[in-house]
C-alpha cells in the first residue's frame, strides 16, 4: 500500500500526518553548472543558454517579471529556556510582498512560533495556539497563516493564504519549542519510563516531550517589490546524486530521461509562470542511495541534507534508489520528503535544506519522478496538500481559496499523482526567497 506522511516539521517528522513527505508516499565533490533549457544544445564548456530571463508568454500577452529583492530583517543568535523564547521585534519596510521566519536548532527538537502579530494588531498566528489540542498536534489550522512545526529547523512564509495579509510597520513574535520522547522498538510496561512505539497511543506518560532549552539562530527575510508581487519567478536548483540508479552529475545531464524529467517539472510549474534557472549537479557519497533513518538527531536523512553546505544559493534536492519507511512500522513506500513546509529559505547545510526523491523503480506508485520531485518542491516553497488523508479525525484542506477538496489533478492533492497548480498556490511559491525575479532585459 502506498501513503504519504507529512512535515510537521517541515520534512514531515512528527505524530501529525500533514505532508512534506510523498509516501507511497567517500564525499563526492563532483559538480557542473547547466541550465537544461528546452532544445538547447550544451556549449562546449559543458553550460547551456540561460533562458531563465525571457518572459513567460500566457495567451496573446506578454509577463514580464518586475524586478524584487528580498531582505535580511533580522540575523540573530538567541536562546530557548523553559519550551520559549523572547518577544523579537522587527519593522518592515514599505512595499514588503511576503515575509518569512527560520529558526535553526537542535536536531533533536521541534521549533515553532508560539505567536506573530502585525501592525495593528494583527495576529497572523495566534498567542496561545501551542496550548490548544492543535499545539499537540503540531499544526495551527485556526491561524490566519499556518504553520506546521518542524525537528531541527523551522520556517513560515506569510502570506500562505489570502486571510494572512502582511503589512509594512512593527511586527513581533516569539518562538516555541520542545523535545520529542525517543521512541523504541517493540513494546514495554506502562510506566517503566521507557517510550516504546506502541506507548505514543496506550501510555502517554511514558512518551513526555520536554521543554526546549539551548541556543537558535533566528532569521527574517523580506521579498520586497515596488509593483507588488512579480508575476513570474524564476527558481535555481542544485542537484545531488548518490549514484542511485546509474546516475551520476555527469551523465544525468545528459541522461534522456532524466532531462524528460526536469523538463516535465519545468512545464509543471510553468502553469503559475515559475521557470527552472540554473541547475547545479553534485556528486555526493554513494553510502547515501539507500536512506535508512529519516527523522531524528543523527538520522541518514539529516546528514544527507547537511552535505548541502556550501552550496550556490538554490534549492536543494537529493536523488536516492529508496527512503525506509522502517520509521512507521514499514508500512507503505516513501517516494519523496521535503525538509519543511517550507523549507528554511536562503539556508545551506541544515538538517532541513533538501528535497529527497527516491527513484528507484516502484510497481503501482502512484506518482512519477517529476510529479514527485514537483510535489515536494511545492511543499519546500510553502505549499500544503490541498487534501489530507483521513487517518484520524476530520479531513483537513489547505488555507486557499481557489484549490478544490478532494481533487487528486492537483499536484498537491496528497497522492502526488495529479499535476495541477493554482493561482494563489503560484503566489505562494513565487513568494518564496528561493524564487528570484530577474530585471527584464
Amino acid at each position: 500500500m502506498q501513503k504519504r506522511k507529512s512535515v510537521l516539521d517541515g520534512g514531515c517528522w512528527a505524530p501529525l500526518v500533514v505532508a512534506a513527505m510523498l509516501v507511497a508516499c567517500g564525499d563526492g565533490t563532483t559538480a557542473a553548472v547547466v541550465d537544461v533549457a528546452d532544445n538547447a544544445e550544451p556549449d562546449p564548456d559543458g553550460s547551456e543558454p540561460d533562458t531563465s530571463s525571457n518572459p513567460d508568454t500566457v495567451g496573446p500577452e506578454t509577463i514580464v517579471a518586475e524586478p524584487a529583492f528580498v531582505q535580511v530583517l533580522l540575523d540573530e543568535n538567541a536562546s530557548m529556556s523553559f519550551g520559549l523564547s523572547k518577544v523579537f521585534e522587527v519593522e518592515v519596510p514599505t512595499d514588503v510582498v511576503s515575509m518569512t521566519v527560520s529558526v535553526i536548532g537542535d536536531d533533536a527538537t521541534f521549533y515553532g512560533l508560539a505567536d506573530w502579530t502585525g501592525p495593528g494588531g494583527n495576529a497572523l498566528v495566534t498567542k496561545g495556539w501551542v496550548n490548544t489540542d492543535e499545539g499537540q498536534g503540531g499544526l495551527c489550522l485556526s491561524c490566519k497563516n499556518r504553520i506546521a512545526l518542524s525537528g531541527g529547523a523551522f520556517a513560515t512564509i506569510a502570506p500562505n493564504n489570502p486571510a494572512a495579509e502582511v503589512t509594512a510597520g512593527r511586527h513581533t513574535f516569539s518562538l516555541f519549542g520542545y523535545e520529542p520522547p525517543k521512541v523504541v522498538q517493540g513494546q514495554g510496561r506502562c510506566g517503566d519510563g521507557i517510550c516504546h512505539q506502541v506507548d505514543q497511543f496506550q501510555c502517554a506518560r511514558d512518551c513526555r516531550s520536554t521543554s526546549a532549552t539551548g541556543p537558535v539562530r533566528v532569521l527574517v527575510h523580506a521579498k520586497m517589490a515596488a509593483g507588488g508581487l512579480p508575476a513570474t519567478g524564476v527558481l535555481d536548483l542544485n542537484l545531488h546524486f548518490t549514484g542511485a540508479q546509474g546516475l551520476s552529475a555527469a551523465s544525468a545531464q545528459t541522461d534522456a530521461g532524466f532531462r524528460a524529467t526536469i523538463e516535465s517539472v519545468r512545464s509543471i510549474f510553468s502553469q503559475v509562470r515559475l521557470d527552472l534557472g540554473t541547475i547545479t549537479y553534485r556528486d555526493i557519497d554513494s553510502g547515501y542511495r539507500t536512506i535508512e533513518s529519516l527523522d531524528g538527531e543523527g538520522s541518514d536523512l539529516q546528514a544527507m541534507f547537511s552535505e548541502s553546505d556550501g552550496n550556490p544559493n538554490a534549492l536543494n534536492l537529493f536523488f536516492v534508489d529508496e527512503l525506509s519507511a522502517a520509521a512507521f512500522g514499514g508500512f507503505g513506500v516513501i517516494l519523496g520528503i521535503a525538509g519543511g513546509i517550507p523549507g528554511p529559505p536562503l539556508v545551506q547545510g541544515s538538517s532541513r535544506s533538501g528535497v529527497a526523491i527516491a527513484i528507484k523503480p516502484i510497481a503501482g506508485a502512484p506518482a512519477g519522478i517529476d510529479t514527485t520531485m514537483a510535489h515536494e518542491v511545492g511543499h519546500f516553497l510553502g505549499l500544503f496538500h490541498t487534501s489530507e488523508q483521513a487517518f484520524f479525525g476530520p479531513q483537513v484542506h489547505d488555507p486557499l481559496p481557489d484549490t478544490p477538496d478532494n481533487d487528486a489533478s492537483y499536484l498537491m492533492f496528497n497522492t502526488g499523482a495529479g499535476n495541477k497548480l493554482s493561482e494563489w498556490q503560484g503566489r505562494v511559491m513565487r513568494s518564496n526567497p528561493w524564487v528570484r525575479h530577474p530585471a527584464p532585459q
